[in-house]
């Protein structure tokens, strides 16, 4: 379940795969109990997620992404540019988990998903 990557809906959506991509760098040491739904993409490593994390739009998730800090998550949460279906405390720590995961990213993980980014 920590080595999942996610699987992609719709499959031929390039924006899709490129989310996965990123979730599976950032996530790769984390339980797969979660689903990622970004607009009308999913991105599902579980049939029985404990939450959903949901982004209104490729955006979001890059600005997030690029100028991460948890001030502005809570902004986006506020702004519903973000949300957490299902079980809020599990999502809330996921979170966490991302933090301390992004402090710890290695030059190419950071690299790769800067990439990826810029072409969302």
């Amino acid at each position: 379940m920590f080595y999942t990557a996610a699987d992609v809906f719709p499959q031929e959506d390039k924006i899709a795969r490129r989310l996965g991509a990123i979730a599976d760098i950032l996530f790769r040491h984390s339980r797969k109990d979660f689903n990622i739904r970004v607009g009308d993409r999913e991105l599902r490593y579980t049939d029985r997620p404990q939450f959903v994390i949901i982004f209104d739009s490729p955006g979001s998730v890059r600005r997030l992404l690029l100028r991460h800090n948890e001030y502005l998550a809570a902004e986006a949460f506020v702004n519903q540019q973000m949300d957490i279906e299902g079980d809020l405390i599990a999502g809330l720590k996921a979170k966490n988990t991302l933090i301390e995961r992004a402090r710890t990213l290695r030059l190419g993980e950071k690299l790769k998903i800067l990439f990826i980014l810029l072409r969302l």
